[in-house]
């Protein structure tokens, strides 16, 4: 199956993840994330990709801090270790919220408007896969 990165979700993604039969418990976003070489911002700002993408984490992260929203985990990804791609992915975050609809509140609101130009400018794409905290192990 072939891998798609995207920087929005289509209303069928939106729908299945506010219907998930654990929406209602705390969910982890496993964010997959592939940035742009050079950002692209309307007035024509030289920097990276990542850097534009680093402004919008850390105004997220302010953002949702007190609505109990929390980064577990966020860092470069370096190697395969197993398996085997064509360097799709830059970095790995896990965001953890209190449920789906709280997520899908965050990125809807006013606030969040005012620093997604930071994200588009920043991102090629991304997976953004759903979790919950059954355990594996």
């Amino acid at each position: 199956m072939p891998t798609l990165n995207a920087v929005d979700p289509t209303p069928e993604q939106i729908k299945a993840f506010l219907s998930h039969q654990k929406a209602d418990e705390p969910v982890f976003m496993l964010n997959l994330l592939k940035f742009k070489e050079k950002a692209s911002y309307d007035d024509g700002e030289d920097i990276s990709g990542r850097e534009a993408y680093y402004r919008y984490a850390s105004a997220f992260g302010k953002m949702v801090q007190a609505q109990g929203v929390e980064t577990i985990f966020g860092g470069s990804a370096n190697a395969f270790l197993i398996g085997q791609g064509d360097g799709e992915w830059d970095a790995v975050a896990i965001v953890k919220y209190p449920n789906a609809q709280a997520m899908f509140d965050a990125v809807s609101s006013d606030e969040y408007r005012k620093i997604h130009k930071h994200r588009r400018a920043g991102l090629a794409g991304q997976l953004l896969i759903s979790c919950d905290g059954g355990g594996v192990f």
